[in-house]
């Protein structure tokens, strides 16, 4: 049998930053994988796409708090 993935949804939160001269929404934490998921803000754009958590602003990374691996 599959093994579900964990994830923390985020999207109600609406945490909205600027990165790479873009705005982003986060969407979701996947702690598995330390990635989360994105979605530009920007007009014209559609869809999601996944960022390593290394690769967020140092704001956003307190927001999120990971889980710490026992």
């Amino acid at each position: 049998m599959a093994k579900k993935k964990k994830s923390v949804d985020y999207s109600a939160q609406k945490i909205i930053f600027i990165m790479d001269q873009k705005e982003e929404k986060l969407m979701r934490f996947m702690p598995e994988v330390q990635a989360v998921e994105l979605k530009c803000m920007e007009p014209g754009s559609k869809g999601t796409h996944e960022v390593a958590f290394a690769h967020l602003p140092k704001e956003i990374k307190q927001l999120i708090k990971p889980l710490k691996s026992k």
